[in-house]
């Protein structure tokens, strides 16, 4: 094993609570930030739960509309449902003081007039800037899944609610009979996160795979603490072999979890600190990853010996110019020395020089760039010319 680098973060979800507050413009930047990521997401080819209507409701109303039965207070429901980009606000956190990546807030103005009732929700959706563009240390992959995450999130909030507009029966049922004092009932938007957490999940697994890593989770239970206390193995290193030889990356992303540390003892992952809610569940999302630059060693090709060999014999003036030169061509061929598309045929005007930095290379007085660097400056120069 090369080395293992762990990487604790905090995670970044917000409380949903209806309220009514005054709009405020999103910042240039947050509109840049919302377009690029929403453009991204749309492009993905992934499993996922559809949240179209509550995309669709950024471009135009969308407009939900039932007849009540016979036997209810109320004949009639119209549901009108707006989406738009709010600036972020600074002071908005999540339950245990974590700041929050984003927010979707419901936001609806509710009349009843000759037993009709309508809705017009103008919801707003904010997003994070500093959360979305700081620059912290992360993997961009990481980086780049879990902005992803925050955007579906929000989204999710929306389209939950959304979806009961359109088929719960329960929820259709307390509305046509509510009462004009009655309030709505909006937690199916899922402020506690139970139906969106698997859906979050399952996107986050595909997309870390799609990335080149994997991902596991890691219940840890109220029984599993100690008043909220606990440490815990949640994973061996030994289960990645492939990722191992790389140089592992190991990073948590954390839900009801504080004071997270995690690390290694005999290649067991220890993860340990606190519940934030003593009387729910905290999640561990684990993260693994190869180092990109040890994976990108191990693809490139290796220079075989007997070119070094021959670079030696050819400083010594044991074989040819040409000799040296179909060395020089297989290099070419793997790509190792990249070859001017205009040219085609090795030529012979080796400057004197050129052996001393053979024989030192054959020697190991200097290393395999700073020799191949030489070849390729001399071929794009033209005094080697292909």
């Amino acid at each position: 094993m090369r080395y293992v680098l762990f990487v604790v973060l905090t995670l970044l979800f917000a409380n949903i609570i209806p309220v009514s507050a005054v709009y405020t413009e999103p910042t240039t930047k947050e509109q840049e930030i919302f377009k690029e990521l929403l453009a991204e997401f749309e492009q993905l080819e992934i499993k996922k739960k559809d949240v179209s209507d509550t995309l669709k409701s950024f471009k135009k109303p969308l407009v939900i509309t039932f007849p009540c039965q016979n036997t209810d207070t109320n004949e009639l429901v119209v549901n009108v449902v707006k989406t738009r980009l709010a600036k972020f606000n600074k002071t908005q956190v999540h339950e245990g003081g974590a700041i929050t990546g984003g927010t979707y807030t419901w936001q609806c103005s509710v009349t009843t007039a000759e037993k009709k009732i309508t809705m017009d929700c103008n919801n707003e959706i904010r997003l994070n800037p500093d959360v979305l563009t700081q620059d912290d240390g992360r993997d961009t992959r990481i980086k780049r899944v879990e902005n992803l995450l925050i955007l579906y999130h929000e989204l999710l909030h929306g389209q939950l609610m959304i979806d009961a507009i359109k088929s719960s029966e329960k929820w259709r049922h307390d509305v046509c009979n509510k009462q004009i004092d009655d309030s709505i009932d909006y937690s199916y938007s899922d402020k506690d996160h139970k139906i969106i957490n698997p859906l979050q999940t399952e996107l986050v697994s595909q997309l870390i795979e799609k990335e080149g890593g994997i991902m596991f989770v890691k219940e840890i239970t109220p029984e599993d603490t100690e008043n909220g206390a606990f440490t815990r193995k949640i994973g061996n290193l030994n289960d990645f072999p492939e990722y191992i030889k790389l140089g592992i990356h190991v990073t948590l992303r954390g839900t009801n979890l504080v004071n997270t540390s995690f690390s290694s003892k005999d290649s067991d992952i220890i993860l340990s600190r606190n519940l934030i809610n003593k009387t729910q569940s905290g999640i561990a999302w684990l993260y693994v990853f190869g180092n990109p630059e040890e994976k990108a060693k191990m693809e490139k090709p290796q220079i075989p010996t007997w070119i070094k060999k021959n670079a030696g014999q050819w400083a010594e003036n044991t074989i040819s110019a040409d000799e040296f030169l179909k060395g020089i061509e297989y290099l070419i061929q793997l790509k190792i020395i990249n070859l001017p598309e205009a040219e085609q045929h090795m030529g012979h005007k080796i400057p004197l020089w050129v052996k001393n930095n053979a024989k030192w290379w054959y020697e190991e007085k200097i290393d395999d760039k700073t020799f191949l660097d030489s070849i390729q400056y001399l071929i794009s120069v033209g005094i080697i010319s292909v």
